[in-house]
């Protein structure tokens, strides 16, 4: 059967009549081919026919620069096809493709140094961002970055592409508005740091690094709408399924080619089955199923867990920072209040109270850089995983079901020939009289029962709409001419079984890339993964190292203020060693007054001691101090020395009053009382004798 002027029927259509197959468009040409360098620009612009013609799209009108003919990508671990059928890859990089190319290679960093707003190219405002890639600059929109980071992950199917930040939510823009929403500057600068990083993450991986489209990405006066409708990313297919893995930009040169090989591959992609996501392995690899439950882990311990609890820390210390600034603004206020070194020390609480709420800021600023985004990235990647490990479980899912369908064709076709041996054993019996109708048959009738059961098991089993094969050998031993049936559904299941062979060698390459591949990413995730979260615990602690430094600062300041306010004058005195009742040597004069007065008081017989003159002032009052000492009153103030003459000589004229009296008498001593009582009422309102 000629595959070139009749399509090949198509194994997993409702039925053997197999429905036309999708013819590829014309006028795209294959990513492996490359425009003709000896031919002229006029040629390429001349009319030619459609099957010649190259897509006007191929010469950059903004640029100058052709699409790129080659692509960095890791090499095709896929096996030499036993009927010959190959899959044109991207050609393997040698040198520098452009400046840009040269400039990551050689480590230049790359930055977003500016973003601001702008209405260049239509009436709406939008933010643009200035991009930075050694001396270069362009300048970006977030709408560009999107389609960047959508091409990425159709040219690469199986490789882990960084996250970018998502887009505001609806309640961002019925909160705010949509032109505020926009113009947000903390979230300009937010998503101005997250693109920073998924530029830098891009060309430091060793595959996304070289990539032509990124180089045209960071390309000054390129116009992004033009690379976004030229190839590669114009031939991508709808459905990644149905394209091989290493290069899902082929396609054949035309409908009509003359290398039957290419066009025998795009069918047997185009023809896979597209299976769900959830739809189980018979044969699954551990090493996936593993990195599968440690992806969920991942996602839900990030998501569930680490992020609740981060956003729920930086929420009380911004709660925090708020009452320290209100607690700032009272102690401010309160040191205008006071004066000399009280309110310079009040000042310095509050200048530290402050000091402490600017700190707070500037560490939930470096908290949301260094451990908040670094979360929701990793958060973004555990998602973006789970989808490329979902892509290679379907490749797999693929391979398993057209291998299903090639051993049902297969049962399918033996069955048919087996009819088609009887049928012709029968005829040339029958043409030689009957001679060898008692000759045995091929099959048992038990095993064509066992044969039959099991076609229908398996025919039970697929999930691509295929009909019993056995219904369609009865259906054609009932036709009208059951031979011709029979034989064109025998010629149908080969042309099917041919088919499902060049879609299963597709498939089992495809899988094998998938899976080499895949894994080889993984594995290079992990080491930055370790790395990352190791510089994120580092940044932490230095951010929360740096706010304790600025606070002790700040409070040893106001310490220092504190401590030269003077001690207050009811501050009790330092503590000293109690005085001895015998160490307090009282003059003979006070002693023999106090003997012969027996219902004198204290405060009598150092009033008789002062009148006889044997003690002096500075000794008395060192006595008094120590007995202060000793009982720990409260100090009094300080009195004049003129009020301390006027206290001794009354002192003085009651003692001399006293001597003249009779020890023994009774009015005297109730005179006398009342002296003393009257003398100390006076003394306490006069001097420190009173309590004595």
């Amino acid at each position: 059967m000629d595959r070139s002027s009749s399509p090949p029927p198509n194994p997993f259509s409702n039925s053997p009549s197999s429905s036309p197959i999708p013819t590829p468009p014309a006028t795209h040409a294959s990513r492996s081919t490359s425009p003709n360098p000896a031919l002229p620009p006029s040629s390429i612009a001349s009319p030619s026919p459609s099957h010649l013609r190259k897509p006007s799209s191929l010469i950059s009108a903004a640029s100058g620069s052709p699409p790129p003919t080659h692509r960095a990508s890791f090499p095709d671990p896929s096996k030499q096809p036993k009927s010959g059928l190959t899959i044109g890859g991207p050609k393997a990089k040698e040198g520098y493709c452009c400046e840009r190319d040269k400039e990551i290679s050689l480590g230049e960093e790359i930055h977003i140094v500016d973003a601001y707003k702008t209405t260049e190219g239509g009436k709406a405002s939008y933010i643009t961002y200035v991009i930075q890639l050694g001396t270069h600059t362009t300048r970006r929109r977030y709408s560009a970055f999107l389609s960047l980071h959508q091409a990425l992950t159709g040219l690469y199917p199986v490789l882990i592409i960084p996250p970018i930040p998502s887009k505001q939510s609806i309640a961002d823009y019925a909160v705010k508005g949509q032109s505020k929403a926009k113009e947000d500057a903390t979230v300009i600068a937010r998503r101005k740091r997250l693109l920073e990083d998924f530029l830098r993450r891009l060309i430091r991986h060793p595959i996304l690094g070289g990539e032509h489209v990124l180089h045209r990405f960071l390309e000054d006066g390129v116009s992004w709408s033009e690379v976004l409708h030229s190839p590669p990313i114009s031939q991508l297919p709808r459905n990644p399924l149905h394209a091989p893995s290493h290069n899902p930009t082929f396609q054949p040169s035309s409908p009509t080619s003359d290398a039957p090989s290419t066009s025998t591959s795009y069918i047997a992609h185009h023809l896979l089955p597209t299976p769900s996501p959830t739809h189980p392995l018979r044969h699954p690899e551990q090493r996936f199923m593993d990195s599968e439950i440690f992806t969920e882990k991942f996602q839900n311990h990030f998501t569930g867990t680490m992020e609740k609890v981060n956003r729920r820390v930086t929420k009380r210390w911004g709660e925090r920072a708020q009452d320290m600034s209100e607690l700032g603004a009272v102690w401010n206020g309160f040191s205008l209040v006071e004066q000399g070194k009280l309110g310079l020390a009040v000042e310095k609480v509050g200048q530290a109270v402050d000091a402490e709420f600017l700190a707070t800021a500037a560490l939930l600023q470096a908290w949301e850089r260094t451990t908040t985004e670094p979360l929701h990235i990793y958060t973004q990647f555990a998602g973006l995983i789970r989808s490329r490990l979902s892509f290679r479980h379907q490749k797999h899912v693929q391979y398993e079901l057209v291998q299903e369908a090639l051993e049902t064709q297969k049962d399918k076709l033996e069955l048919l020939e087996n009819a088609e041996r009887e049928a012709r054993r029968l005829e040339d019996a029958l043409e030689r009289g009957g001679s060898g109708l008692t000759s045995p048959p091929v099959r048992s009738p038990e095993e064509e029962r066992e044969r039959l059961e099991r076609a229908r098991a398996r025919s039970a089993g697929q999930g691509f709409g295929l009909l019993s094969a056995v219904k369609h050998s009865l259906s054609g031993m009932m036709d009208v001419d059951p031979e011709a049936t029979r034989r064109a559904n025998i010629g149908k299941t080969r042309d099917n079984i041919s088919q499902l062979e060049d879609s299963l060698q597709a498939s089992a390459q495809d899988l094998k890339y998938a899976s080499t591949t895949l894994q080889a990413d993984l594995d290079r995730f992990q080491r930055q993964k370790v790395a990352d979260l190791r510089n994120l615990a580092i940044q932490l602690s230095k951010v929360h190292r740096e706010w304790c430094k600025q606070n002790l600062e700040a409070w040893q300041a106001a310490q220092a203020a504190v401590r030269e306010i003077d001690d207050h004058p009811n501050q009790p005195l330092p503590p000293a060693q109690p005085v001895q009742p015998e160490s307090l040597s009282l003059p003979p004069s006070a002693s023999t007054a106090s003997a012969s007065a027996p219902g004198s008081g204290a405060s009598y017989g150092l009033g008789h001691g002062i009148g006889s003159g044997s003690m002096s002032m500075g000794g008395m009052r060192a006595e008094i101090e120590q007995v202060e000492a000793a009982n720990k009153p409260l100090p009094l103030p300080d009195r004049s020395e003129q009020e301390l003459n006027q206290g001794t000589q009354v002192l003085l004229r009651e003692d001399d009053n006293d001597d003249d009296d009779d020890e023994d008498d009774s009015p005297f001593v109730e005179q006398g009382k009342g002296k003393k009582k009257e003398t100390t009422t006076e003394s306490q309102s006069h001097g420190p004798l009173g309590p004595l």
